[in-house]
């Protein structure tokens, strides 16, 4: 009887299991793509939704058999290894043991393929920390480049993460566009076979190559990814910013003429309002989330402007003298104290501190205007006021974000750049330092005495580039390299200087630049 129970039992067993294992397979059972055989199969509950919220290992990326490998060899302990040799790295990086530090980051990308940091990390590591050992160019070079391909491979394996994307496009631009060394590090990259493969000659520049990496980021972003904590403003503004540094570059290279215009051409069009190549979308006319929720674009401010202006005007005919009166009656409330530190043209600290308490209380919302009204009209002027003050807050903060990006100096500069007058400018102050390398003082001065010609005639056909911060800074530096040929050819600054404006309203913040005065001129002699 006792074996019987005993056979009944491990009978019960095996059907419990059996009935166990249909939800376990219901759950559980792996997709399956087309063969010659059969057909494909979505797969059970928990595949359906790794594929339906894009998590599974072909969906993040490449699969790296040796990371599967490492993963297994871990049994469950995978977080803790990766801790351990996070602070390893870390160890590393301190004591700049360059050597071991890679070698502990390359075992963390086996063990932690979509570690995003693990990835940033090295790929700075060697473009930047290790590529410095190195006095020869071409080997600072060389570890930029292997920094930039550890990058790509991280991309190959977490194909959904805009922000090594965008990395990648980082590096290669900025990096190789911004180095010290950038003239060597942009004549290397273009003759980089290995690096560029089929790549046509005339898109391996940098910039145009960096380009392509922040529009592949764009793309995933637009397709739902996550920015990952990323300002949207810099993030859209890249893309746009490589062709307008593409564009300075070609000068600096000596390029100018037709070429250049188109490309100042076009990165004007993706910087406002387009058309551009491709799908891409005009930064000026991005949706940009800002953080306080809102959705902006950049090329709306004057849109905005013109109707705040329009608005004012209506709110103002339905309340006429109103806020003129609740002012008076508030400018009357002040202490002595408070109304004298607003009328000083000269302000104590305390009186600094006073004037802005009274600033304060004098502040007339449109709300305060409308809630002085009576009847139908106090409902009309409330509405009113509501609006005004939302219009006003969505102006100012297109106004804040297109500061954070200059957007304004971008745009205008591409515009002017186009101009002959600039492109001439341009081209004649390059010949003049061209000229000047070369000792040819005579051949400098005429070539920069033409050139500073041609900027006056830019800044006079272009209303209100005099007050142009960026600008400023450039023709400073020509200015001062001006006057650096004529102390080579012992000859005075002009005293009726055609850019003296531009010295005027620039020169006090210009590294390098120090006017002639009597004392300065005892000291030459």
């Amino acid at each position: 009887m006792t074996s019987r129970r005993s056979f009944l039992r491990k009978i019960t067993y095996l059907v419990a299991i059996g009935v166990l294992l249909l939800p376990l397979f219901w759950l559980g059972r792996p997709a399956t793509s087309s063969t010659s055989t059969g057909e494909s199969s979505p797969g059970g509950i928990l595949a359906q939704l790794r594929a339906e919220h894009r998590l599974s290992q072909a969906d993040l990326g490449e699969i790296d058999p040796t990371s599967e490998t490492i993963k297994l060899a871990t049994l469950g302990l995978r977080g803790v290894a990766a801790n351990v040799l996070w602070q390893k790295a870390n160890g590393y990086k301190m004591k700049k043991d360059w050597t071991n530090l890679s070698a502990t980051l390359e075992q963390l990308t086996k063990l932690e393929p979509h570690f995003i940091a693990v990835w940033r990390f090295q790929a700075w590591n060697l473009s930047y920390n290790v590529s410095a050992e190195f006095d020869d160019f071409r080997e600072r070079y060389r570890w930029v480049i292997k920094g930039i391909e550890f990058l790509e491979k991280g991309v190959r394996l977490n194909e959904q993460s805009p922000r090594l994307l965008w990395d990648m496009g980082w590096f290669i631009a900025q990096k190789i566009g911004r180095a010290d060394e950038h003239r060597q590090f942009r004549l290397l990259f273009k003759a980089d076979d290995d690096f560029h493969g089929a790549r046509p000659v005339e898109r391996r520049d940098n910039w145009l190559v960096g380009k392509e990496w922040f529009a592949r980021a764009e793309r995933l972003v637009d397709q739902g990814a996550s920015l990952g904590g990323m300002s949207p403003v810099i993030f859209y503004s890249d893309r746009a910013m490589s062709d307008m540094n593409y564009s300075e570059a070609l000068e600096e290279d000596g390029i100018f003429g037709e070429r250049a215009r188109r490309s100042w051409d076009l990165a004007y069009r993706g910087w406002t309002e387009g058309p551009v190549p491709g799908d891409q979308v005009p930064f000026g006319m991005r949706d940009i989330t800002t953080s306080f929720g809102d959705v902006i674009r950049l090329n709306d401010r004057e849109k905005y402007e013109k109707t705040l202006e329009e608005m004012k005007a209506r709110f103002e005919a339905i309340t006429p003298g109103v806020r003129e009166r609740i002012e008076q009656q508030r400018r009357a409330r002040l202490t002595p104290a408070e109304r004298e530190a607003l009328d000083a043209e000269e302000r104590t600290e305390q009186q600094h501190q006073l004037a802005a308490e009274a600033a304060i209380k004098l502040n007339v919302t449109y709300e305060d205007v409308a809630n002085e009204m009576s009847g139908a009209e106090k409902s009309r002027a409330l509405e009113m006021a509501k609006r005004l003050s939302e219009t006003e807050r969505i102006t100012d903060l297109i106004r804040r974000y297109r500061e954070i990006v200059n957007f304004e100096h971008w745009r205008r500069r591409a515009e002017f750049e186009q101009s002959d007058e600039a492109l001439e400018a341009r081209e004649l102050i390059h010949e003049g330092n061209r000229a000047f390398a070369q000792a040819k003082l005579e051949e400098a001065r005429e070539n920069y005495d033409r050139g500073l010609q041609k900027w006056r005639e830019v800044l006079d056909k272009f209303d209100g580039l005099i007050r142009d911060t960026g600008l400023g800074r450039d023709l400073m530096d020509v200015i001062i390299m001006y006057r650096r040929i004529l102390d080579a050819r012992d000859e005075p600054f002009p005293t009726d200087f055609v850019l003296q404006d531009v010295i005027d309203r620039h020169g006090h913040s210009a590294e390098g630049w120090m006017p002639y005065t009597d004392d300065a001129e005892e000291d030459q002699e």
